[in-house]
């Protein structure tokens, strides 16, 4: 997608009222050469704007661009395996761990927010299932560390609504309840589902994307994030308070199937919302 067209993209769901959007991603353009403009895209929003953004960075570098481009909240990448560390970020766990102390120190002083995301946390795709108090240990040390958030990812969608309410319920007492966020997947279609679970088991902060785009380039057959605009449809009818507007939402959903020149796998964008739902 050109870099206009993300720009457009981020600008319109900063318009729907959402409280925080993921912009871009700091990491190597020979990797990841789609985020090579994260420069530019970051650049055509004033301070006012950045202060709703959040911006993914794999590791110190990261974080001294994030910090050049006046970002003031980051998210670190932690793999909850080895095995899938080492592919997304090409170090083990306890490397990225001791990156994580050394990182929170820097960006604190430079008045910039760090939080983490453990991926994988509910399966790997080279280690399989991951157990639940793997995953509680690891947001403890994360939270030890000062990580401001905690955001556990089903970053190949193998969570279901039992695994997502015992996950909640395990780490109740390791990550205070207001710094602790959901990062789901809809790979197997339980996205929405999942996310109803962790609602129903205290947690108010989610990850998504607009029209359930998205995915992860080193997790295979790892497909979108739970769409938003679904999500927020489906806790609205369980009288959630969402704090966007649903309309505006699938308006930029729309806008962004048309810059991609396809459909995208959300439903609500399409289908048009039912009277009464926002």
């Amino acid at each position: 997608m050109g870099t206009q067209a993300k720009i457009r993209l981020v600008r319109g769901l900063l318009e729907t009222g959402v409280p925080q959007v993921e912009v871009t991603s700091f990491v190597s353009p020979k990797w990841v050469p789609q985020l090579s403009d994260a420069a530019e895209v970051l650049a055509a929003f004033d301070s006012s704007d950045k202060a709703k953004m959040r911006v993914l960075i794999p590791n110190f570098k990261g974080l001294e661009r994030a910090l050049e481009n006046g970002v003031t909240n980051v998210v670190f990448t932690v793999g909850a395996t080895d095995s899938f560390n080492r592919r997304n970020v090409n170090r083990t766990v306890e490397a990225s761990m001791t990156e994580l102390q050394t990182l929170v120190g820097a960006a604190t002083a430079s008045g910039c927010r760090v939080d983490v995301a453990l991926s994988v946390a509910f399966g790997c795709p080279f280690d399989g299932p991951v157990q639940p108090q793997r995953v509680v240990d690891l947001c403890a040390r994360i939270v030890a560390l000062g990580a401001s958030e905690v955001s556990v990812a089903d970053t190949i969608g193998v969570a279901t609504p039992a695994s997502v309410r015992n996950i909640c319920k395990r780490l109740a007492g390791v990550v205070p309840q207001d710094r602790l966020s959901l990062h789901l997947h809809d790979t197997r279609g339980l996205g929405v589902a999942n996310v109803v679970a962790a609602y129903e088991a205290g947690i108010d902060r989610f990850d998504g994307s607009a029209g359930g785009l998205g995915g992860c380039p080193f997790a295979p057959r790892s497909t979108g994030n739970v769409c938003s605009e679904d999500a927020l449809a489906a806790l609205l009818a369980l009288g959630a308070i969402i704090g966007a507007d649903l309309s505006r939402y699938c308006a930029v959903s729309r806008q962004l199937a048309t810059d991609l020149g396809h459909d995208l796998p959300g439903k609500l964008y399409r289908a048009g919302l039912w009277p009464g739902s926002n």
